[in-house]
């Protein structure tokens, strides 16, 4: 055995970049990962809604960044250019474009793969990083009843042969899959609590064709009917291979998957631009749903009994609705909060505790914006509710005239800090009265 090593269950995005938060505090860093992963960019079992849109917001890639230095300009070189979001991610009210405007806010747009293969190949380089397929975790061990988790049960190759892998730290990064719960009961440990949010929104995924087939760059996101019915839309030009336009509802208002439902869904969202590349989808165009749109946290860091040495992170402790972006992001930011808290002293018994805590907290603001927007729509609506509902429906009725606002609600949605909120003609935007958008067809 190395002198210290630390145990990670998963190596999809949380995983990968956990690993790297640890690659330095341990001589040892295992990756554990039970599927047989793919080659550059190829699609995974482990991870089903691959093929829908996914997002890394700009407060995710500075996490990213900090932890594999570089990481952003090398996704540039590889066809995924950073732009200025006020000018190349437009917002669309009920069909009315909001004028770009630069804002310098430098963002990325590309598949989840194409940054999943490139995080794959940082991280394999890492000192002392070992990433293993074809290895499912079974369990965690512990010396004694209450006593800290010392290592894993796993199975390896081809014939799964059972193996006891000593650890000195076990981080489950593992995603939405997650056996932690269970394996925590196996040692005696109670459940911890759960929070769940269930809006009953899902969405579908057309695969358009390329940028340069379609004549279209950058990205476009109606959200006139985002407040109002739950309902919404996005384009956006991934790297320079592929347009992906996905719609999301709520409850029967699923969006459709054949080619006409899906073109009539667009049309009713009265975006002219989504409807012009909409009318490219074909009987052959793939169009990919998914509905498991829920919202749930696991509050690990109030169990009233926890183990040493093992911590929760990613999809494992909070998973949150995929509308908002804020999956891939959170996981960075937890990561980010690891790397600093195993840079300091983590052998004190109340280590790993703390630890959580602090992982945990980078899961609130997410948390709170997600489920105040998503629980009006369930039988128990948070308190909160109304405020985030009529803060949200003001900046996008009024985005189009308050440069102010617009750079508000892009720093929201990137999980940046409002300070455009800040500024005195943002406050008047927001509450003059009437509405400054007229509503399309619906």
């Amino acid at each position: 055995m190395a002198e210290s090593r630390a145990v990670v269950v998963g190596a999809s995005m949380a995983g990968l970049l956990t690993a790297a938060a640890l690659a330095g505090a341990f001589d040892e860093v295992v990756v554990l990962e039970r599927d047989v992963l793919p080659e550059g960019e190829d699609f995974r079992a482990g991870v089903p809604q691959a093929r829908q849109f996914h997002g890394l917001l700009m407060r995710g890639a500075r996490s990213i960044e900090k932890l594999l230095p570089g990481m952003l300009q090398e996704l540039a070189a590889d066809g995924a250019p950073l732009f200025d979001l006020g000018e190349g991610f437009l917002l669309s009210v009920h069909g009315r474009v909001v004028p770009p405007r630069p804002f310098g806010l430098r963002a990325q747009l590309f598949t989840r793969n194409f940054l999943e293969a490139r995080l794959r190949t940082r991280v394999r380089a890492l000192p002392g990083v070992v990433l293993r397929e074809n290895s499912p975790v079974t369990g965690l061990l512990a010396d004694r009843p209450g006593g800290p988790v010392t290592g894993v049960r796993t199975a390896h190759g081809g014939d799964l042969a059972e193996e006891l892998l000593a650890a000195d730290l076990v981080v489950d990064a593992s995603g939405r899959s997650s056996q932690a719960t269970a394996w925590l009961g196996a040692l005696g440990y109670p459940a911890p609590e759960e929070q769940r949010v269930d809006s009953g929104r899902s969405y579908a995924t057309a695969w358009l064709g390329t940028p340069q087939e379609l004549g279209f760059t950058g990205a476009l996101y109606e959200i006139g009917q985002h407040v109002t019915r739950g309902r919404g839309g996005l384009v956006a030009a991934l790297q320079d291979r592929q347009v992906l336009l996905m719609l999301y509802g709520r409850g029967p208002d699923r969006p459709p998957t054949d080619p006409d439902g899906f073109r009539e869904r667009v049309d009713q969202l009265g975006s002219p631009a989504l409807s012009e590349l909409a009318a490219h989808i074909g009987p052959n165009t793939p169009i990919h749903p998914y509905a498991k749109l829920i919202n749930r946290r696991k509050l690990y860091h109030r169990m009233p009994r926890r183990p040493d040495r093992f911590l929760v992170l990613g999809d494992s402790l909070c998973i949150f609705n995929p509308i908002y972006g804020q999956g891939m992001t959170v996981a960075a930011m937890q990561a980010e909060a690891l790397r600093d808290a195993v840079r300091g002293p983590h052998h004190r018994s109340d280590w790993t505790r703390t630890t959580q805590r602090r992982i945990h907290r980078r899961t609130t603001v997410p948390w709170l914006l997600a489920t105040a927007q998503d629980s009006r729509w369930t039988q128990r609506p948070s308190a909160l509710g109304p405020a985030v509902a009529w803060l949200m429906e003001r900046l996008m009725n009024r985005v189009g005239h308050s440069p102010q606002l617009h750079r508000a609600l892009l720093q929201i949605y990137q999980l940046l800090p409002p300070t455009a909120l800040c500024d005195p003609r943002a406050v008047l935007a927001a509450c003059r009265p009437g509405r400054l958008v007229r509503r399309g067809r619906t």
